[in-house]
């Protein structure tokens, strides 16, 4: 069995490299085992087209790391996929692990000769410029315009602090920069349309480092979850925080949450984008999403 692990050495502000330096010294003479290394942003990606055929991958790294690889992989191979959440947000893996063994543990678990398998949903996405021009991406944990793209922008280009603390800066930046967006969505049955903060798809439910914005959201419920949110003020968006941070956004009267499998959403005007944390564009206009018709296979602890 040949097992590739992914390691980005620069996850969680220096957590990336520490981690790899112990797997090396815990597993430096293990034929199975090809250890690579990011060096660049989307070098995941490249690393993902080349280690497809592996029978297992294993990845290293947060909430980037993970839609770098997703994105990079021959879906044709489908290989056994494993993740270790050492990145600064880790909001897919707030999803995905109830396991609470430490990563080492969680490492040595994922080269078990027998481990549980989850399938996991993944989504399809083409964001469209104004000028027509288009980005294909896959979509894991989840995908936002408005307010939460902003912020997004602001904590990937933060280069002081790490974790939850660089969101909050981020998110308070944003406040400053308050802005919301008119939208019109045609969802499978449904349209709707209107002004609001922000519309965040949601394969996991939170985005962030714990920002639970799409609470109803499932990674193996075969659909998406679109939420949208409409706030007036920075008061009220303030006061929601902490709400959203809790997982307590459910009965929000300002939210409103739609399940879909294809979705067409037309923004006024153009504004910033994002998937999976990493932001696309800021001139995002017209968005298609579909939920993938396979699954990819996650090693699981605790199904």
């Amino acid at each position: 069995m040949k097992i590739a692990v992914i390691v980005n050495p620069e996850s969680g502000k220096g957590n990336g490299i520490k981690f790899f330096e112990k797997l090396k010294s815990l597993h430096a003479n293990d034929p199975r085992i090809e250890f690579v290394l990011t060096e660049r942003p989307l070098h995941a990606t490249e690393l993902a087209q080349k280690v497809s055929s592996y029978e297992r991958i294993i990845i290293c790294g947060g909430d980037g790391t993970l839609h770098e690889v997703i994105n990079g992989l021959n879906l044709n191979s489908n290989p056994i996929l494993g993740l270790i959440p050492i990145g600064s947000g880790n909001d897919f893996s707030l999803s995905f692990h109830k396991s609470k063994m430490d990563n080492i543990s969680l490492f040595n678990y994922y080269l078990s000769e027998d481990p549980k398998i989850r399938k996991i949903d993944f989504g399809n996405v083409q964001v469209f410029e104004e000028n027509g021009k288009e980005y294909k991406k896959r979509l894991i944990n989840s995908f936002g315009v408005g307010f939460d793209a902003k912020v997004a922008y602001f904590n990937q280009n933060n280069k002081i602090f790490s974790g939850t603390l660089s969101y909050i800066v981020a998110i308070l930046k944003s406040l400053f920069e308050f802005t919301k967006i008119d939208f019109t969505a045609y969802l499978d049955s449904n349209n709707i349309s209107g002004n609001a903060l922000f519309c965040a798809v949601g394969n996991g439910r939170s985005i962030g480092g714990g920002l639970y914005l799409m609470p109803n959201a499932k990674i193996d419920d075969n659909i998406l979850n679109l939420s949208v949110v409409s706030i007036k003020s920075r008061i009220k968006l303030l006061a929601l925080l902490p709400r959203a941070m809790s997982n307590s956004l459910t009965n929000l009267k300002e939210l409103k949450q739609y399940n879909f499998h294809k979705l067409e959403l037309e923004l006024k005007t153009p504004f910033y984008a994002h998937i999976d944390g990493e932001i696309v564009t800021n001139k995002a206009k017209s968005i298609k999403i579909s939920l993938a018709d396979m699954k990819l296979n996650f090693m699981c602890k605790h199904i």
